[in-house]
């Protein structure tokens, strides 16, 4: 058995469903789907790119704080976590798509829509927990969350679609 033969029985490839469609107007008919978006391997580009972006924007911060000093938490970062974030869903992305091994722009787009997914649970944990924080204290005033930008919202969504799609393909599989 030569290797290529040996290397095909230990990892073989899903075999395409095969689907029979029958009609009142003639006899049915085997048709071939093949499945375009690989759940699994999308999950793992989503993790993989939570942790590079993890990775970068702390890093990135940590640099920045040390050659211009610490900013605050109510200062801008200077952009580092917005293109630490571009960087790691585009990484997601072409992880995913190298590991489906096909329809590699679909595979980006998801990846792209798990990490928006996460930021806005991100933030609304955050934002519960400043306000379960302040009744629990007694509080009777407002809580300010401060301003709610809709135009950064979408445009950081519609950049981390693009990330995605980038990242998709890139990894070659079409």
């Amino acid at each position: 058995m030569s290797r290529r033969r040996a290397r095909r029985k230990v990892s073989p490839r899903p075999a395409p469903r095969t689907v029979v469609r029958t009609s009142s107007a003639g006899p049915a008919v085997a048709e071939r789907t093949v499945r375009t978006i690989s759940w699994r391997h999308c999950a793992i580009g989503l993790l993989a790119g939570e942790a590079l972006l993890l990775l970068i924007s702390n890093l990135g911060l940590l640099i920045a704080n040390v050659a211009f000093g610490p900013a605050g938490q109510q200062h801008a970062d200077g952009g580092v976590v917005g293109v630490s974030t571009f960087v790691a869903v585009i990484f997601g992305g072409w992880l995913a798509a190298r590991l489906a091994g096909r329809f590699g722009l679909y595979q980006g787009t998801v990846v792209a829509i798990g990490f928006i997914a996460v930021g806005a649970i991100w933030q609304f944990v955050q934002e519960s927990l400043l306000v379960a924080h302040f009744i629990s204290v007694g509080g009777h005033h407002l809580i300010d969350l401060g301003p709610m930008n809709l135009g950064a919202v979408v445009s950081g969504d519609l950049l981390a679609l693009f990330a995605g799609s980038v990242g998709g393909l890139l990894s070659g599989r079409r």
